[in-house]
């Protein structure tokens, strides 16, 4: 079973070595060659795949999209629920560098002063987009 994750693994990787190749730009207004066209690129080539997969087994897109739509409320609770989890998460790595900076005075490569200070900024808009109302 790992050999089939392997080879959707070694797919993707060789879809994403291709896109950051070649950084064609699919839309207008991203410079060819850049960074964010290999990655709009690599998003085109997958939504690419997905579709003739699904038109191969019959589904037609326009019934794919209302079906998508009609899901949209729960998944779009779940797209907040997930966003919220990795922001506690950063949290908590802030929250373990400033504990780390007052408590851990014996350690020579304890947390200086700059990283005490961006761990405070990446907290305080981690907690404030975590409590706030999407």
């Amino acid at each position: 079973m790992l050999g089939i994750f392997g080879a959707i693994g070694g797919f993707i990787g060789s879809l994403w070595r291709t896109a950051k190749f070649w950084r064609i730009s699919p839309i207008e207004g991203v410079r060819t060659g850049s960074t964010l066209a290999g990655g709009l690129m690599f998003l085109v080539m997958i939504f690419a795949i997905i579709g003739v997969i699904l038109v191969t087994f019959g589904f037609d897109l326009n019934d794919v999209d209302l079906w998508l739509d009609a899901q949209g409320g729960w998944l779009d609770a779940l797209g907040k629920l997930a966003i919220r989890v990795v922001l506690g998460f950063i949290l908590l790595i802030c929250a373990a560098i400033v504990i780390a900076f007052f408590f851990d005075r014996s350690n020579p490569e304890k947390p200086g002063w700059g990283m005490l200070i961006g761990a405070l900024i990446v907290a305080y808009f981690c907690g404030v987009n975590i409590f706030a109302p999407l």
